[in-house]
């Protein structure tokens, strides 16, 4: 071979090892680094009763949503979709209800599966409260419900708000628990701003301890945990490592994150690189001075993230609700935790939904295989 086509063939594989590396830097930091609004276009049709926003997989998925207004700070409620129009890539959708609907929006708007936007929408037996933390204080948003003792703290996931639980606090309420929604040290409104990064739940578990803390404090007896995609991450650690694991009777999952290996190694298929590239992305967060370049405050743990390859791991009654449709934590990972843990774990399959959706597309059913599952498992537990 001439020195030219060594070369070349050294070339060859270094141009895709460089393509792969700078993909792991990005994907690494799009992880655990809030990103910028995806602002979409939309405007209100000429009857005042839809809106016309930007097509694409989100703004067409059946249910109800929301749209944030961000020049006028107004929220817009839309439900059924009633034109999809291929060519000029928009989607219209009636507002909910119809007279509701702003004088103006746009010209840029934010897509949300929020569609209480306020706590008094989901109950007016609602008040402040600002929850202790080895850092200061986090604010939550307690619910009074007619049980006291018996107290549900709903875990939002990474780079959301505490508010886009609304949905999870309006499905408990038949069971009459009390709801507890706290913010968590990413989040920009705690006191004193904490991380800019996500920990991937490494480290925000011990929020939620503090939520449950707070709880036990305020007349708890029995603490259900809720957690939505990282939330689920969350709830698990919280569970293991509680100092109140006895008041810990059951967690309900909704598109769990529970196994960020697994979960990763899924976005960078779905982004066409190879395994390899998901490999280096891990390799990334797991290295002390690049999660350090990254606002880390310790490397990613992967192995105390995953639940799906430690069979039996989890011990606490778990209830996970999940769309076969999820893309970005796709079922097939959730299919894998339940055969791992089969006698804690029951997983049902809900209506076609993107991820953390699953209530936008089928509230009802959402809300039923919930109760359902809770009410039973909380007689067994008091058994």
């Amino acid at each position: 071979m001439s020195t030219t086509q060594r070369g070349l063939a050294f070339l060859a594989l270094l141009v895709p090892a460089a393509a792969l590396s700078g993909f792991a830097v990005v994907m690494a930091r799009k992880i655990v680094k809030r990103g910028p609004k995806d602002y979409r276009r939309g405007e209100l049709t000429d009857d005042g009763r839809r809106i016309r926003i930007d097509l694409d997989d989100y703004t067409k998925a059946p249910g109800d949503f929301g749209v944030f207004d961000p020049a006028s700070g107004s929220y817009t409620r839309v439900g059924e979709v009633t034109l999809i129009d291929e060519d000029q890539k928009c989607v219209e959708r009636r507002i909910e209800p119809s007279e509701s609907g702003p004088k103006r929006l746009g010209p840029l708007v934010d897509w949300t599966p929020d569609v209480f936007f306020v706590p008094s929408a989901v109950s007016r037996r609602y008040e402040e409260v600002n929850v202790p933390t080895s850092y200061g204080t986090a604010p939550a948003w307690l619910f009074e419900g007619e049980t006291p003792d018996v107290w549900v703290i709903h875990i939002h996931g990474s780079w959301t708000d505490r508010a886009i639980m609304f949905r999870d606090v309006h499905a408990f309420r038949p069971l009459g628990f009390t709801s507890l929604v706290p913010s968590f040290r990413s989040d920009p409104e705690v006191s004193p701003p904490q991380a800019e990064s996500s920990h991937l739940g490494q480290t925000e578990w011990r929020d939620v301890e503090s939520a449950v803390a707070y709880a036990v404090a305020h007349g708890a007896r029995r603490v259900i945990l809720s957690g939505w995609s990282m939330g689920g991450t969350m709830a698990l650690l919280t569970a293991e490592r509680s100092a109140f694991r006895g008041q810990i009777a059951g967690i309900v999952l909704v598109g769990p994150v529970t196994s960020w290996r697994k979960t990763i190694t899924a976005g960078a298929a779905r982004a066409g690189v190879p395994a390899i590239g998901a490999g280096l992305v891990m390799g990334l967060l797991q290295s002390p001075l690049f999660a350090k370049m990254l606002g880390l405050e310790e490397p990613i743990n992967f192995d105390a993230l995953e639940w799906v390859d430690v069979p039996r791991r989890v011990t606490v009654p778990t209830l996970v609700l999940h769309s076969n449709a999820d893309q970005e934590v796709p079922w097939e990972i959730s299919e894998a935790f339940q055969r791992a843990n089969p006698r804690t774990v029951t997983l049902i399959r809900l209506p076609e939904a993107n991820h953390s959706q699953e209530w936008n597309a089928a509230p009802r059913a959402f809300t039923d295989e919930l109760t359902s599952w809770v009410s039973k498992m909380m007689v067994t537990d008091q058994s």
